[in-house]
């Protein structure tokens, strides 16, 4: 037997074992559980310089920056316009890219932080929200989230489920405190997409709370752009986990191209009125529609 074919089934005994447990973790009932399942102070311990990067990101925050947004659909949405019940199911259209986590929470977990992002913009308690506010900034898309859990979401028929406890990353670099499993997947932007997209949920459902990958495959991609989310977003002026957007100067300005010619007008006949002649120039030099998200 080749030292190589030894190595691949020494880690499929590892790995199949590991996938099992996965599917019959026990589902967290609180927020302090769940977060505790998905520990990831030891990968920032190691990584300090992705760490810091990451907590300057809106990744970091990807819960509380977003509380408007998911309360309108739990509140308004689901009841309402669905006419649905408020259940697990439903809070994943939102918190399975807000929180990738919840697939591990329990039915009421779910539901209950749902409400509380609810409570979080209805109440008019200053204390409350404040109470509630920093409880749901425990959740947010950490290490584990983009580096287990959705590593392999974008073919699960083929990839399989995440192995528990393994880190996926894009060179499989070897690490004496976990598994490392090497995939492609995390290099490319159908990785991205699939939460700054169109989200497929579990009952078919399309969720499009943006179109951001939609332009990028059918206005750039499709005109021979080459480039991906992380070409733009991380390896350029190497900015890492710190992931900048549309909430970031320097990154607008590299996306956006503006020129503005105005000139002065003085009439000579009748009152004299203050006026310019303005002309204005934008050009999207980024790969998707602008402003998107």
């Amino acid at each position: 037997m080749s030292k190589k074919l030894l190595v691949i089934l020494l880690m499929m005994a590892v790995m199949l074992p590991l996938s099992a447990f996965a599917e019959g973790m026990k589902k967290a009932d609180t927020i302090d559980e769940l977060v505790k399942m998905f520990d990831d102070r030891k990968c920032m311990e190691c990584h300090p310089q992705i760490a810091k990067e990451w907590k300057e990101s809106f990744h970091a925050k990807s819960v509380t920056s977003s509380l408007n947004g998911m309360r309108n659909f739990f509140a308004i949405g689901v009841p309402t316009e669905w006419e649905r019940e408020l259940t697990k199911a439903e809070a994943l259209k939102c918190l399975d890219c807000h929180v990738p986590e919840i697939n591990y929470a329990s039915e009421k977990l779910a539901v209950e932080i749902a409400n509380m992002i609810i409570k979080a913009i209805d109440s008019k308690s200053k204390s409350e929200v404040k109470k509630i506010t920093k409880e749901l900034s425990k959740l947010r898309v950490g290490c584990i989230s983009c580096h287990n859990i959705k590593a392999t979401s974008i073919a699960k028929g083929l990839m399989g489920k995440p192995v528990k406890d393994a880190v996926y990353g894009v060179n499989g670099k070897e690490s004496p405190a976990h598994l490392t499993i090497q995939t492609n997947a995390l290099r490319t932007s159908l990785f991205c997409a699939q939460c700054h997209g169109k989200y497929v949920a579990a009952d078919g459902e399309i969720i499009m709370c943006n179109t951001l990958s939609g332009s990028y495959y059918n206005g750039y991609v499709a005109n021979g752009g080459g480039e991906t989310c992380q070409d733009c977003h991380m390896k350029k002026g190497k900015r890492g986990h710190f992931f900048p957007g549309g909430h970031d100067l320097e990154i607008v300005k590299e996306g956006i191209g503006f020129n503005a010619n105005i000139l002065g007008v003085k009439h000579t006949v009748g009152k004299w009125i203050p006026t310019a002649i303005v002309d204005i120039a934008i050009d999207n030099k980024s790969g998707h529609r602008v402003p998107d998200g």
